[in-house]
């Protein structure tokens, strides 16, 4: 078992068994992953009662081993089309979602109108992330969630630029079209990703530059080791394309919440987990367009194209039935092991 704690307390524990299974758990979120068949694994989400599987391709790029995203369906090309192009007349869409704490004092804020679906899903996907990092604090416990207010009070976040979430939106809309290109193959492979041997990860395409983070990550960067930490909704800038021979490609943060790692915070980072933000960029993008899709003609999204879901059969698989057993007895466990620790040491220090 390895547990981790951020440096504002939230934690996060992994445990990879003899049989292959993974089980990850962080803050208020977790997952079980599986080996599914040759070449795939399932991951099977935990979200408080709820539950969802995904499928993952893994991959080799020369000692670095990752995994990409296989989604579970496709829509109709001319559904793409109508997400990625624009609207007419920028849509006036009401989220419901007042001004709660995960906006994070002015770090982020809706738009008031949509060009297109490429920006509604940019504000989806931030808002996504967002919510998961309060989740994450009020997790930490009652101490964390002190800090995280005193913090607040004695600061003003800077809001994430116009420009930041217009590059966001143009990644947005680069993957719809590669998702229309690829729906209007489905017999190619697209979707479910060729096997192909020593594949580099999509997340060094030229186009990808810019990443939402998911999860709390500590960086470390120059010879003195300084440190600081992302966590889910800041934002980070992949810096060039060269992998070294361990695995890592550099780096620089975009813009953070009070707390976070400073704006030009330069490091290197392990590309598996950049290709894990980019699955988790591309798995929201699914999941909005499956809420654009339910909600066309009303709430202000405009009438467009049927959506038409099609199975990606690759991305198919049934959900752990002990998926939330086990991220459960796993947070108990490391409840337990923390208990011990601060016990050996005199009470924490």
């Amino acid at each position: 078992m390895v547990v981790d704690r951020g440096v504002h307390g939230e934690r996060s524990v992994q445990v990879v068994r003899r049989d292959g299974v993974r089980i990850v758990s962080s803050g208020r979120q977790g997952f079980v992953e599986r080996p599914l068949r040759a070449g795939f694994v399932s991951r099977t989400y935990v979200y408080g009662g709820r539950t969802e599987v995904r499928v993952y391709r893994s991959y080799t790029f020369g000692r670095v081993h990752y995994f990409n995203y296989v989604p579970s369906v496709y829509y109709r090309p001319a559904f793409y089309g109508w997400a990625y192009r624009p609207w007419g007349a920028p849509v006036v869409y009401g989220w419901g979602w007042g001004r709660p704490a995960w906006f994070y004092d002015g770090y982020f804020a809706p738009e008031r109108a949509y060009p297109s679906a490429a920006f509604w899903l940019t504000d989806y996907l931030l808002a996504e992330n967002l919510q998961l990092a309060y989740q994450n604090q009020v997790a930490a416990g009652a101490e964390a969630q002190a800090d995280f207010q005193y913090s607040l009070a004695q600061n003003s976040p800077a809001p994430l630029t116009p420009e930041v979430k217009r590059e966001i939106a143009e990644q947005v809309q680069w993957q719809l079209e590669a998702d229309q290109a690829a729906a209007a193959q489905p017999g190619s492979g697209m979707f479910a990703g060729a096997a192909v041997p020593d594949a580099p990860p999509p997340a060094l395409d030229a186009k990808l530059k810019v990443f939402v983070v998911f999860t709390g990550l500590n960086l470390t960067a120059g010879s003195d080791g300084q440190a600081c930490v992302v966590t889910p909704g800041d934002i980070i800038e992949r810096r060039g394309r060269t992998v070294t021979p361990d695995g890592q490609v550099p780096i620089r943060v975009m813009d953070t919440k009070i707390g976070d790692c400073p704006v030009g915070f330069a490091t290197v980072l392990d590309v598996s987990l950049l290709q894990d933000m980019y699955n988790q960029f591309r798995e929201q993008i699914s999941a909005g367009l499956g809420k654009l899709a339910s909600a066309q003609g009303r709430g202000g999204v405009p009438a467009g194209p049927a959506a038409d879901p099609q199975q990606v059969a690759d991305g198919q698989a049934a959900p752990a039935p002990d998926a939330q057993d086990l991220v459960a007895k796993q947070d108990q466990a490391a409840n337990q092991t923390e208990a011990e620790v601060n016990q050996a040491s005199g009470g924490g220090q």
